[in-house]
């Protein structure tokens, strides 16, 4: 989990995470985009058509801010981030694209925040930042091994159904 000092300074930083969120989510997606076009495609099939994030800024910007306020007591998002991780993986999320996402994140936060964006701010938000990802990660490697449980199953049962028939 994540530190004392970064639950704190997290919890603090809610309230211009609150104001400046949408736009601090606009540009992530804007310069993760840039850097990686190819994770555009995760959101093409989503409520995310726009570069400029569409709704998808609005909707990370309350999870943000959530987990700001919420990072010490997660279990209170526990509904939320199963919907989230089962979102991430019906779309093809992969743990190798938090990295570059959490990068970009912090970046658009030292972009739109400016000297709010000190050093220890940007430091705890990544600590905060990893510690989340690998929630997800966790969450959203159980989900893809419950559908390839599911998957071999059906291939076994077919494969069963066919030989019966030949």
């Amino acid at each position: 989990m994540v530190s004392q000092k970064t639950i704190e300074i997290v919890k603090a930083t809610a309230p211009i995470i609150k104001e400046k969120g949408e736009e601090i989510s606009r540009r992530m997606y804007q310069i993760a985009f840039e850097e990686r076009p190819d994770y555009k495609r995760g959101f093409e099939t989503t409520w995310m058509l726009h570069l400029d994030g569409g709704g998808q800024a609005h909707k990370l910007a309350a999870a943000v801010y959530a987990y700001a306020t919420h990072i010490d007591r997660l279990d209170e998002l526990a509904t939320a981030v199963d919907k989230i991780a089962h979102r991430h993986v019906k779309t093809r999320i992969l743990p190798e694209q938090y990295p570059l996402i959490g990068e970009k994140l912090l970046q658009a936060m030292k972009d739109v925040l400016q000297d709010a964006a000190t050093d220890e701010v940007i430091s705890a938000w990544a600590e905060a930042y990893d510690a989340l990802a690998n929630i997800f990660i966790q969450q959203e490697n159980a989900i893809y091994q419950q559908e390839d449980r599911e998957l071999t199953e059906r291939l076994v049962k077919a494969n069963n159904i066919a030989r019966a028939l030949d």
